[in-house]
């Protein structure tokens, strides 16, 4: 058989069988046949005539051969003209082979941190330091010195391709032609140098640089991939993190059962390398000393199978609350630690709230910390309420002022019956007539409802004027009689007070006539105030907002903001010119601030949820407004927000600072520097930078820059004014990114190991990879063409030529 197929000139593949042959013209046509046809009996003619012709002893059988021998040549001849072809189908199997997946992403960087003794067991098998049989117990003593180290995965990656008692590669490849990729955003096979052996490539070509992981596109790409035959099996090494994929790792898994191509995946890093980390701490910029607070937490905890994990508040020096959890997993896990503020000893004004979380495994121990500078105020805050008559927003806001021991509050309600107001505090029968009253009284805050003007003297609106302008706070409260109605622009000192501009509204007497529901919304200014949010994080808050509270029905038209006003809270439905309807606006006024409420239904609130929001939100916004006159000279003259509260690396963000002089008076520099310190920077990391805050126009006091969060982190920004005012944030990485820390996905990689037919595998049980892997072969056929211009014809032209003349010659013809 071997000797006819190379006479024919045909290459036999390996492995297969011939199973048909065929045989065609290339060259032929109906004119060419035509033609062949007519040269043949031609020729045959011809050769005939002249052979009979022919003189000598020749008999009619020699003749008949010679002119047979003649034309057999003449016809092989034109055969090959016609480009005679052999057509050989050949079956058989070949091996399928397998697929090597490689991670190639930036997590695979990252040192995962070995707490146990398999773990650091699995880091001196991949580096040679144990065997490979080596069994894995809770208890290992006579570890080497290298089992302690906590190398990157990449480099337990190349170890294991280079181990030679393991000898991967070469394992793999016993299964037929290897095929090797790399994955990130999309698969890519590796470089190829053919001076350099194939794991020489393959390790040049994992850099572990690619910033995203598709690793179960990767997957289904592969099993999908109509260019070669179908694997044996897949073989995938990676840490199981996966940010860009269509497909869940378990539906790739079900794609390669379908296909009947097993996933063998070797897990890398560790599933107990452990990351802790405070993500947030909710508290109140002021304390009361001997009220009782409660501290809202929010932290991330992963890589940790047992143990107890401690929480520990301190303020100033001492330690207020401690706590010990059963440790969870998870990116946000909640809890609330109380406390009673204490009195500090030495008096001071500023302490620092440190809340601390930490685990402790053996040798190792994760901690994370928060610091805020809060202040401790240890007198109440004291509160005037006027009020014309009891409307609903005042008969339930007076008994919650009441409740709250960290006031101190007195009414004033015009419109009482005479035993009311002169049944004694907290009621007051008229608004001070003396100048002095009214200061000594020391009053924080004034809160200003639904009051004529008549009510008051022009020397008592100048009063309150004063007050505000040397720090006090003042709420003003819309109504639909006489607040702002009654008070007339260039004649009443309290609506030069006001940080709205309105003309007078008729509002029916029927209060109860409803207009169309409207939901409050927060503008963007509103969304940075902390003293509005309605729960401990801001999604949570936006959620109270726009699902959970009542709607207001009525709201008192303003034309303008005054210049440096902020809106805080709008009506969407109504309109101040292209804008939305503003319902609550504040203002500095000199040293105080200015609240103005265009509505009076935040008593709605209380439908189903009783005093849950509408305590909240009143509480806060006193705090906000009369806490800078009870401080006094204590009282920031540096206050910081984010545009948002949830900052991630590659987003940008604002930062606003409000900024007072020694005199409590906005400052009005046009720049301000300041230090931006990044508390996690890693060494040869730049740790602090100077940035330069832009005054905002039109804003007196009101700075912002722009920082552009590339780095993730703690932060913090020092600024001078004059004495240092520290604000602290963190920059997180934005979910499932490659550089946040996560451990092995253990789970996930088994189960879609299982669920495909295949096996999970880490270090301990990588010597068994090859025994694992079950050997296929694919059926194929290949088909071969071979022109017959080939040793064959030349041989039957040689055998017909030779054969005429050894005739010719033993009739001794010439």
């Amino acid at each position: 058989m071997n000797l006819i197929t190379r006479i024919l000139a045909v290459d036999v593949p390996a492995n297969t069988t011939l199973s048909s042959v065929d045989f065609t013209f290339r060259g032929m046509s109906l004119l060419w046949l035509i033609i062949l046809l007519l040269i043949v009996l031609v020729g045959l003619g011809v050769v005939g005539f002249f052979y009979v012709l022919e003189k000598g002893t020749l008999g009619w059988l020699r003749r008949i051969l010679l002119i047979g021998l003649r034309s057999a040549l003449v016809i092989l001849l034109l055969l090959l003209i016609l480009r005679p072809m052999l057509l050989a189908e050949f079956e058989g199997h070949r091996p399928r082979g397998v697929v090597l997946l490689i991670d190639n992403t930036q997590s695979m960087k990252q040192r995962d941190r070995r707490l146990t003794d398999a773990d650091k067991a699995r880091v001196a098998i991949a580096l040679g330091k144990l065997p490979l049989q080596t069994k894995l117990l809770e208890k290992m003593s006579d570890l080497p010195s290298e089992a302690g180290k906590n190398p990157a995965r990449i480099e337990i990656v190349e170890n294991v391709l280079k181990l030679p008692e393991l000898k991967f590669v070469e394992r793999l490849q016993k299964f037929g032609p290897l095929r090797p990729y790399v994955f990130g955003s999309d698969v890519r096979g590796p470089q190829e140098d053919k001076a350099k052996s194939f794991t020489e490539n393959l390790l040049e070509s994992i850099k572990a640089e690619d910033a995203k992981t598709a690793l179960a596109d990767s997957i289904v790409k592969i099993v999908q991939s109509k260019d070669s035959d179908p694997p044996s099996a897949i073989v995938v090494i990676t840490d199981g993190q996966d940010n860009a994929s269509k497909f869940t790792l378990q539906e790739a898994a079900v794609e390669c059962l379908r296909h009947n191509v097993p996933l063998h995946i070797y897990g890398v890093g560790s599933s107990e390398g452990g990351q802790l980390q405070l993500k947030e701490v909710n508290s109140p910029d002021t304390l009361f000393v001997d009220d009782t607070i409660s501290i809202p937490l929010r932290w991330r905890a992963q890589g940790f199978k047992k143990g107890d994990v401690e929480i520990t508040i301190k303020l100033g020096d001492k330690i207020v609350a401690e706590k010990k959890l059963t440790l969870q997993t998870g990116e946000d896990l909640r809890d609330a630690l109380s406390f009673v503020v204490p009195k500090d000893p030495e008096k001071r004004e500023n302490l620092d709230l440190v809340t601390t979380i930490k685990y402790t495994s053996g040798g190792e121990k994760f901690e994370d910390k928060l610091t805020r500078t809060l202040r401790i105020a240890d007198t109440k805050i004291k509160i005037l309420y006027i009020e014309h008559s009891p409307r609903w927003e005042y008969k339930f806001l007076q008994p919650a002022l009441l409740r709250d021991r960290r006031l101190e509050v007195h009414f004033i309600l015009v419109n009482a019956a005479p035993e009311v107001a002169k049944a004694g505090l907290p009621f007051l029968p008229e608004f001070p007539k003396e100048r002095e009253k009214f200061f000594d009284a020391k009053y924080n805050l004034i809160i200003l409802g639904d009051v004529a003007s008549s009510y008051f003297t022009k020397e008592q609106q100048e009063w309150i004027r004063e007050f505000v302008q040397n720090r006090g706070g003042l709420i003003v409260l819309a109504g639909r009689q006489n607040m702002p109605n009654s008070y007339e622009k260039d004649k009443s000192p309290i609506a030069d007070v006001l940080p709205v501009e309105f003309k007078k509204e008729k509002f029916g007497i029927d209060s109860d006539t409803r207009t169309q529901e409207y939901m409050p919304t927060l503008t963007e200014a509103g969304l940075r105030a902390e003293w509005l949010t309605l729960a401990d994080t801001p999604e949570e808050s936006q959620e109270v907002w726009q699902k959970k509270l009542l709607g207001f029905h009525w709201n008192f038209p303003i034309t303008k903001l005054k210049p440096a006003a902020t809106s805080l809270i709008v009506n969407p439905r109504a309109k101040m010119g292209d804008q939305p309807m503003p319902i609550l606006v504040n203002h500095y006024y000199g040293k105080g601030q200015v609240l103005w409420f265009g509505t009076d239904e935040t008593w709605r609130w209380r439908w189903n949820y009783q005093d849950k929001y509408f305590v909240r939100f009143w509480g806060q916004v006193i705090y906000q407004m009369g806490l800078p006159s009870l401080l006094g000279e204590s009282a920031k003259r540096a206050q910081m927000a984010l545009d948002r509260t949830q900052t991630v690396v590659g987003t940008p963000n604002t930062i606003y600072v409000r900024l007072l002089d020694e005199k409590f008076n906005p400052r009005k520099d046009r720049k301000v520097e300041a230090d931006l310190e990044h508390l996690d920077a890693k060494q040869g990391e730049e740790r602090t930078s100077t940035i330069t805050l832009n005054a905002i126009p039109g804003r007196p006091g009101d700075y912002a820059v722009l920082v552009p969060n590339n780095r993730p982190g703690r932060y913090e920004l020092h600024v001078r004014n004059p004495d240092v005012n520290t604000f602290s944030y963190r920059v997180d990485l934005p979910p499932k990114h490659e550089l946040e820390e996560s451990g092995l996905a253990e789970k996930a990689l088994r189960d879609a190991a299982q669920l495909s037919g295949g096996r999970f595998y880490r270090e301990e049980d990588l010597h068994d990879l090859g025994t694992q892997i079950e050997p296929r072969k694919t059926e194929f056929t290949r088909r071969q063409e071979v022109l017959l211009w080939n040793p064959l014809a030349v041989i039957l032209f040689l055998g017909l030529i030779t054969m005429e003349w050894l005739v010719r010659k033993f009739s001794d013809l010439s």
